[in-house]
């Protein structure tokens, strides 16, 4: 139960369709604005900046993921996007709102898997 799946790095374990899994990545991304900018409960500053936060925090770790992506394994792909746009969720929604305008670039640790060769089904852990 503990340690690396069997056939790790020796079996492709792709999706089943990478499609499906950029609209299904697509419709998490919107449905997270809700959650993250919702949460102030009113239509305020701090509900901007959690939207704000959201979108750049997002987009910035999907971008840094592909070209992390693209330096490790040579060429950059949809999955991996998708992979960096969710770790950005996650790692952006405890301080959606907290988080200055200029400091919205710190959002870091979606790269971290690809570093160390971390096995993807486990990559949110690490953040």
């Amino acid at each position: 139960m503990l340690g690396k799946r069997v056939g790790l790095g020796k079996v492709q374990m792709a999706p089943h369709s990478v499609i499906m899994t950029s609209i299904g990545t697509g419709m998490l991304w919107m449905g997270w604005f809700g959650f993250n900018a919702g949460s102030a409960l009113e239509a305020s500053g701090g509900a901007g900046l959690a939207f704000f936060n959201t979108l750049f925090g997002t987009a910035v770790a999907g971008v840094t993921w592909v070209i992390v992506e693209w330096i490790v394994k040579g060429k950059p792909s949809l999955l991996g996007i998708c992979s960096g746009i969710i770790a950005g969720l996650v790692a952006i929604t405890p301080a959606a709102g907290f988080v200055g305008w200029a400091g919205d670039g710190c959002v870091r640790g979606s790269r971290r898997d690809l570093l160390l060769r971390r096995d993807q089904a486990q990559s949110l852990a690490g953040l």
